[in-house]
């Protein structure tokens, strides 16, 4: 689909956005809740040596394994078509979830960790923002990568 690309000032996987209008690619940094990037991406072909590890569900450092999808998982935000690349992947606790096929689980455990203080209904539009990516996850057909 689109080469994985990593952002060679924070080492960080870029994820890929095409707008609809001009059908040209280009990475930004992930969408993550709570974290503000301090500098634009600037993407450069994956070096397994120096990219810096992120579970993909609840941003915790040293994923442990990864997940691959069967299908293909696309979003549309705003103007931009959203694919994400795979795989992905998963510290422990969030691989537990993903094999035992616990979808609300996942999001619990994401919305508790993620970053910021948030109120109550801050928490229920962050729930939503996450349940809709990864029930689409799911609905991808995921699948354990043995390294």
């Amino acid at each position: 689909m689109f080469p994985p690309m990593m952002c060679d000032t924070c080492c960080v996987p870029l994820d890929p956005y095409m707008p609809f209008a001009t059908g040209v690619v280009t990475y930004k940094h992930p969408a993550w809740v709570g974290k503000e990037w301090d500098h634009d991406p600037e993407p450069v072909p994956v070096d397994p040596s120096r990219l810096r590890g992120v579970c993909d569900f609840c941003s915790a450092d040293l994923p442990t394994t990864a997940f691959a999808t069967v299908k293909a998982i696309v979003m549309f935000d705003g103007p931009y078509t959203r694919v994400f690349a795979e795989p992905w992947a998963s510290c422990e606790r969030c691989a537990v979830h993903v094999r035992n096929r616990s979808p609300h689980l996942l999001i619990d455990r994401a919305v508790l960790v993620l970053p910021g203080d948030l109120n109550r209904p801050q928490r229920r539009a962050r729930r939503k923002e996450i349940k809709a990516l990864h029930m689409k996850f799911f609905a991808a057909q995921p699948y354990e990568v043995h390294q």
